[in-house]
């Protein structure tokens, strides 16, 4: 056995597992993880691929440089409908009711669609399920695009453009994720998933919406003509990048196993909980934020896409700034500290009677989503047999991201009952509660990982 650092761990192989290491293409990445029998099943991450040099502490090699530049040009895309597809749905149809049906389609794939997303990502070479998925976007994007240019789109046909983009961008999301251990070392985690945190925020959430709402009102079918442009770039790109041929098993992936597999595993059944805590109160008071921005803290309607954008920059912050932290402080103690980051900032902005005070809690609460998201991500990985990643990961997002809508909807009835500041009080309160209920077992969760396989960052 060869010593590879410290945040490998050694398994001998058996002379089968010797053969077929032989036997795997120069191109193909290591894949070796603790025996599921183990009681965590650990994951041991995989690292640079033969052939392409190893990868520094400091540097990342081509393969996620390429992930990465192609995740950018997507996520931009994304954006410029983002800010476009809200104003068509008004222009096609101004009622509340039509309009809510648009957002929703954008939202229920990453419900209906989560398992079988992480099936795709754990049965196909993820890659290739990156390239496909956003070949065929761009392919949809252009048809309605074409639409929208011949004044031929109605409500009905926005709707299943709308969730037929949110559909296959869920397989895309999900084979994106699982595979970077593929290209990092786990050290590299944190930082890997911080750059890409980072860059979605960037693109899809500050700078996309506001360029494709802009030429939204020169020419309406610009932001999706360019949306089909670069999800056309990005996917012939991502041809070119490999990623490892998943082991041929007789028996298909179960969609519904990644979800038991996160479930069994108490680390990660803390840990979700934590973070779809920080999603759903994040929903909580999305669900009236534009209502108590307008009218209680004087931001003018024009304007309140750059109150959003205050969050966005810190996501950002939050997001590139994780691996440095989490050199400095236990994983533990940043998890902690961002639940009660962000459940102290949405009391600041109850209490707030101005747009700046409210605007710079809620840039708080964007660097604690972003720190305490991208940790989260990282140590899920680490924790993930490598025939699960897209699975695991796409149950999470399942439950996260399905935590935010649910969210939404208690708000109304809360500001109904107790007025506009009402749900940003619960969600402040609710958020210190659940860090004080989850600090105990999440430290011993989290140190029985880290005496494993070592600290997050190294």
């Amino acid at each position: 056995m060869r010593d590879d650092g410290a945040d490998r761990v050694h398994i001998a192989e058996t002379p089968s597992q010797a053969a077929k290491h032989r036997a795997r293409p120069r191109h193909a990445v290591s894949r070796r993880h603790i025996p599921r029998h183990t009681a965590s099943r650990h994951h041991v991450p995989r690292h640079a691929a033969a052939g392409q040099g190893s990868i520094s502490q400091s540097k990342f090699g081509r393969p996620f440089r390429r992930l990465w530049a192609t995740f950018a040009v997507s996520s931009l895309g994304d954006g410029f409908i983002y800010g476009a597809v809200p104003l068509l749905a008004v222009v096609v149809d101004p009622r509340p009711l039509a309009v809510s049906a648009v957002v929703a389609a954008s939202l229920v794939p990453w419900l209906l669609l989560a398992f079988h997303a992480g099936v795709l990502a754990d049965h196909f070479e993820r890659g290739r399920v990156m390239a496909v998925s956003n070949v065929v976007r761009a392919l949809a994007l252009g048809a309605m695009a074409a639409l929208v240019l011949l004044h031929e789109i109605d409500l009905a046909l926005l709707i299943v453009f709308v969730f037929v983009n949110a559909s296959i961008r869920a397989v895309y999301y999900a084979a994106s994720q699982a595979s970077v251990p593929e290209m990092v070392t786990s050290s590299q985690f944190n930082r890997a998933n911080g750059v890409l945190f980072g860059t979605e925020a960037a693109t899809e959430n500050l700078a996309g919406p506001v360029v494709g709402a802009a030429t939204f009102t020169v020419f309406r079918a610009l932001p999706f003509l360019a949306d089909a442009v670069t999800m056309a770039g990005s996917g012939l790109t991502l041809f070119g990048l490999r990623t490892n041929r998943p082991a041929v098993t007789r028996e298909r992936p179960k969609p519904l196993e990644g979800f038991r597999s996160l479930l069994a595993d108490p680390m990660l059944r803390v840990l979700v909980s934590l973070i779809a805590s920080l999603a759903g109160l994040q929903g909580l008071v999305s669900g009236i934020l534009v209502l108590v921005a307008t009218r209680d803290w004087g931001v003018r309607p024009e304007f309140y896409g750059v109150f959003l954008a205050t969050q966005a920059v810190g996501n950002v912050a939050g997001g590139v700034s994780t691996h440095r932290i989490a050199h400095r402080v236990k994983s533990v103690w940043i998890l902690l500290g961002c639940a009660g980051l962000s459940g102290a900032s949405y009391l600041v902005m109850a209490a707030a009677r101005s747009w700046l005070l409210a605007g710079a809690a809620f840039s708080l609460v964007g660097f604690a989503v972003g720190c305490g998201g991208v940790l989260a991500i990282s140590l899920r990985q680490r924790v993930t047999p490598d025939e699960l990643m897209g699975r695991v990961g796409a149950a999470w997002r399942g439950i996260v991201w399905g935590a935010a809508p649910t969210g939404a909807l208690a708000a109304g009835a809360l500001a109904t009952l107790g007025g506009l500041r009402l749900p940003l009080i619960v969600a402040g309160a609710a958020q210190c509660v659940v860090m004080l209920l989850l600090a105990a077992p999440l430290a011993r969760r989290v140190a029985a990982i880290e005496r494993v396989i070592g600290p997050a960052a190294t």
